[in-house]
């Protein structure tokens, strides 16, 4: 075998082998599930953000707070599926922006300016 052949065959081996980690990329979603695996906001303001989640899901109360700095993410994870009431908060406290979102599935949201 020659030096270019072992290179192609320790590429696919390499190839392969990601594919196998990876998977199909495709992830099935249980339709009964109670939660979602992840719910993500991504800040694309000037400044850090804080995003604070509040809901009442089966008489239990979920108050979740992200704070976010300028072009990140962040996630909460395995969220009771629900309507969440959310606010955004700049640095200075000032609320930027809110309202309700229904919970059902992954979701990234992204806050712009």
């Amino acid at each position: 075998m020659s030096g270019l052949d072992k290179g192609l065959a320790i590429g696919n081996i390499l190839v392969q082998g990601y594919i196998a980690l990876k998977g199909s990329g495709k992830k099935t979603v249980d339709p009964n599930a109670k939660t979602v695996d992840s719910f993500c906001f991504k800040n694309k303001m000037d400044e850090k953000i804080i995003v604070k989640l509040n809901g009442k899901i089966e008489d239990e109360d979920i108050k979740k707070e992200l704070v976010i700095q300028k072009d990140e993410k962040e996630c909460t994870f395995n969220l009771p599926k629900g309507i969440y009431t959310y606010e955004v908060l700049l640095s200075s406290k000032d609320t930027y922006q809110k309202g309700e979102y229904q919970v059902s599935e992954e979701t990234l949201m992204t806050i712009n300016r």
